[in-house]
């Protein structure tokens, strides 16, 4: 009965929704995570064995902390801008649906000015 309403309950997936990420974007993933929780479990020990080598591996570690996703991110929008394909890091993802964004604009713009009326209705002010 589900199923009828909603065709993605039966189990078949859609076939852009299988390919969605390449095992190269999968395994540069993997890759990233295991650097960044790697380094963040080397500055442990180093902070917990009191080296003098933690300050360094600290600071390292705040830096990657920032540069490892950004990295990421401007590689993904690279890719897509080469690619000629939409991904997650294109500008137009933001404005995928016009409608909601509309909807969500004038529910924004109401509730304003609800609130802007009530104060003015309140007394003491």
């Amino acid at each position: 009965m589900n199923e009828d309403l909603n065709p993605n309950l039966s189990g078949k997936k859609d076939t852009a929704e299988k390919k969605r990420y390449t095992p190269l974007q999968r395994a540069l993933a993997i890759i990233a995570i295991a650097l960044l929780v790697g380094m963040y479990l080397l500055t442990l020990v180093f902070a917990l064995l009191s080296s003098p080598f933690a300050d360094r591996m600290f600071r390292a570690c705040l830096g990657l902390t920032i540069f490892v996703p950004l990295a990421a991110w401007i590689t993904i929008w690279a890719v897509g801008v080469l690619t000629h394909r939409e991904t997650i890091a294109s500008p137009k993802v933001l404005n995928s649906n016009p409608e909601e964004r509309r909807k969500m604009e004038a529910a924004a713009a109401a509730m304003a000015e609800s609130s802007l009326t009530s104060s003015e209705d309140s007394p003491g002010k």
